[in-house]
C-alpha cells in the first residue's frame, strides 16, 4: 500500500453511503446551537426589576377579612409582627383559628377571660422564648376588630391577652390622611 499525502479523506474510502453522509455532515444543520446571550440577559434584568418593584419592604401584616370594617385613625404607626386577634360579628379568631363566638361573649356583661385564647397565647409566648432565648419578650398582640363590635367583647379579648402576658396591645386601623 503506497503512502498518500494527508488530505480530507477521513473515512471517505469506506463504500457505505450512510457513513459518508455522517462524516461529511449530510447537508443537515449542525447539532450544536449558539445560545443568544444578549436576549437572555435582557430577560433576566427585566425579571429582577419586576421582582424588586413588586417587593414591599413594609410588608402587609394584616389582610382585612371580608365583612370586617376596621375603624379609621389619623395618627397611626406601622404594625410589627405579632399574633393577630380578629373580632367580627360572628367569631373571635387568633391567627385564623377560632377561639370563641362573639354573640356568646357579648351576652355576658361580666369580665371573664377566654380560656382558649389565653392558652394559645401562652403557647405562642413559650415558643417565642424558646426561639429567642437572649431577647426579652415584647408581649405585643394586634387586635383587628369590626367597628360595630360591642366594647365588652373587645374588653374580654384585651383582658385575656393581658392574662397570657401580652401587655402591649395594638389596634389595626385604616389610616386616613391627616395633617
Amino acid at each position: 500500500m503506497p503512502i498518500h499525502k494527508p488530505d480530507k479523506v477521513l473515512l471517505h474510502h469506506i463504500p457505505l453511503k450512510f457513513v459518508r453522509g455522517k462524516v461529511a455532515g449530510g447537508g443537515r444543520k449542525a447539532l450544536d446551537a449558539n445560545i443568544p446571550l444578549v436576549p437572555f440577559i435582557d430577560f433576566l434584568i427585566t425579571l429582577v426589576v419586576f421582582l424588586l418593584s413588586s417587593f414591599s419592604a413594609s410588608g402587609e401584616l394584616i389582610a382585612q377579612r371580608a365583612g370586617l370594617t376596621m375603624p379609621s385613625a389619623t395618627n397611626a404607626v406601622e404594625l410589627e409582627l405579632a399574633p393577630i386577634v380578629q373580632i367580627d360579628s360572628r367569631v373571635v379568631t387568633l391567627d385564623g383559628r377560632r377561639m370563641a363566638d362573639t354573640q356568646t361573649l357579648a351576652a355576658n356583661a361580666g369580665l371573664e377571660r377566654i380560656e382558649q385564647l389565653v392558652q394559645d397565647l401562652e403557647t405562642l409566648r413559650r415558643n417565642w422564648n424558646i426561639l429567642h432565648p437572649r431577647e426579652p419578650f415584647p408581649g405585643t398582640v394586634i387586635i383587628q376588630a369590626d367597628r360595630a363590635i360591642d366594647f365588652r367583647v373587645i374588653k374580654k379579648v384585651m383582658f385575656s391577652a393581658a392574662q397570657a402576658g401580652y401587655s402591649n396591645i395594638s389596634f389595626a386601623v385604616n389610616e386616613t390622611g391627616g395633617d
